[in-house]
């Protein structure tokens, strides 16, 4: 539903701007055509354009920099856009069929490879508070602005190479998605040899590519690039926890709490967070405990059994104690120790000699496993210079209610939003690059894939074996055709999934 909100919200919006247009141009049509003439600026439905003259200068002076380097840059631009055409359609196909599946993966060899091969090559459609977090929209649009302006500069660096026009540079903003613009003059373009009209016309596909892999070396390397302000790879940091969270409370989790570990699992940064987590709900946590320590605090009543199995050894009223049950190793010798005893969870975790549920061997004390269900399991949570925090519930709980960072700041000038916001840009620069990548380089109509296959017809092998150019603008309206309506497949399978998920999910 916040999908659908926001939807209206900047429906409404334009609703309100395209009024304003209407009413200015009929009560103030020269000075509000002046204005608009001399800004750039224009108003249309549910869409937003700026057009300007006064980067044309701009890019002559780049592209006449280092033109051999450019040259050669652009060159190995056309071989990869070429090699990605084929990849590209074919994904695109295997995704517009391809359904996820919710059942068990095949065991058999081949088939198990191809299922995996599947599911990891599928695209999706990313779209703000439908697949992803409404709050994270002004990222969104930043990198979908910066990749549009650096695919557009491209076809405009490669266009003055090759002496052709520039017209104007702009901005469309379609709802809430900027497009950049290069305006060439076409007949120029369309009257160039073969290789150099591909150079421009593969420009931005490569320049976002490069973008994706430059982007992808900042990602991977911001940790040590900002290890001079924050420890890396140490623990992480609770930045947020919700208003609902169970983890608040006296003895719970504080915002600025530095976590180095769950249980026995070492938390070094947000992957390891989630390792541990996950390993905490797989492999529950068992204890070594003194017998002694079970003399002394056991609080057992007669045995029970529960409605999912489980055998209960406290009273109902007991809510801070679990039934435990005594791991017996052959190889220990005998002890006074029955196999089932009631235990204060709290006392247990603080007195123990260590975890013995890899293997349920101790070298000081002996091994009791708490009596709990699979959907819950206890979590001794370890801070730096603070006491350790023990939950007992489902891990999701961290993972819904608590926003961690693996960057801890060393000093209190610098906060841990900081570092994670150039990541959380970074990435969807990367993830957006290689996606606009894909998509453009497919053969459909509005698409670069249409122009370079228009432009591959051209060639001379091509040429030589089919004269005649009315034949050659019927195989290329034939393959831009088959490839939109693969792209119109895909977007409307995607689409209406999420659309379903968000009116009914």
């Amino acid at each position: 539903m916040d999908f659908l909100l926001l939807l209206g919200v900047v429906v409404a919006i334009y609703g309100v701007l395209l009024f304003f247009d209407n009413f200015f141009k009929s009560c103030m049509r020269y000075p509000y055509e002046a204005f608009l003439k001399g800004t750039g600026l224009s108003v249309k439905f549910l869409r937003l354009q700026w057009h300007t003259t006064a980067l044309n200068r701009s890019i002559v002076k780049w592209s006449t920099a280092y033109p051999k380097l450019l040259d050669l840059n652009f060159s190995l631009g056309v071989y990869l856009s070429i090699l990605l055409m084929p990849l590209a359609s074919l994904l695109i196909i295997v995704s517009a069929f391809h359904t996820k599946s919710s059942g068990k993966t095949s065991s058999d060899g081949a088939a198990g490879v191809s299922k995996a091969v599947a599911e990891s090559v599928s695209l999706d459609l990313l779209i703000p508070g439908v697949n992803l977090p409404l709050n994270e929209i002004g990222y969104y649009i930043a990198a979908l602005g910066i990749n549009s302006v650096v695919h557009e500069l491209g076809h405009g660096l490669a266009a003055v190479l090759e002496d052709v026009p520039i017209k104007g540079f702009g901005f469309h903003v379609m709802l809430i998605i900027p497009m950049a613009y290069t305006q060439l003059d076409s007949d120029q373009l369309n009257a160039l040899k073969t290789w150099k009209r591909l150079k421009v016309l593969c420009a931005g596909i490569w320049h976002n590519l490069l973008l994706g892999a430059f982007t992808y070396l900042l990602f991977v390397t911001t940790p040590v690039m900002l290890s001079a302000i924050y420890r890396v790879n140490e623990s992480v940091m609770v930045t947020h926890i919700k208003n609902n969270s169970p983890l608040l409370g006296a003895r719970g989790l504080e915002e600025g709490d530095i976590i180095t570990a769950i249980n026995s699992c070492e938390v070094r940064n947000e992957a390891s967070w989630y390792d541990c987590l996950l390993e905490s709900l797989h492999s529950q946590p068992s204890y070594c405990i003194s017998p002694d320590f079970v003399h002394l605090n056991d609080e057992s009543v007669p045995i029970s059994h529960k409605n999912d199995g489980l055998i209960e050894c406290c009273s109902v009223d007991n809510t801070a104690s679990n039934c435990f049950e005594y791991m017996v190793d052959v190889n220990e010798e005998d002890v006074a120790l029955p196999q089932h005893m009631c235990l204060n969870i709290r006392k247990v975790v603080e007195n123990s000699f260590g975890y013995c549920h890899q293997k349920p061997i101790c070298s000081e004390g002996h091994c009791f496993k708490p009596m709990i269900n699979n959907f819950t399991t206890i979590l001794q949570i370890r801070r730096d210079r603070k006491p350790d925090v023990i939950y007992i519930g489902h891990p999701a709980d961290l993972t819904r209610t608590i926003r961690i960072s693996q960057f801890v700041p060393k000093t209190s000038i610098f906060r841990p939003g900081f570092a994670d916001d150039i990541q959380l840009l970074l990435k969807y620069v990367t993830v957006f690059a290689l996606g606009l990548s894909v998509i453009n380089v497919i053969p459909c109509f509005g698409f670069d894939g249409q122009h370079i296959v228009s432009a591959l017809l051209t060639n001379g092998l091509v040429v030589s074996r089919v004269p005649q150019k009315s034949k050659r603008d019927v195989i290329a309206l034939c393959i831009n055709i088959v490839g939109t309506l693969f792209v119109f497949i895909l977007l409307t399978k995607v689409f209406w999934q999420m659309l379903f998920k968000a009116l009914w999910q």
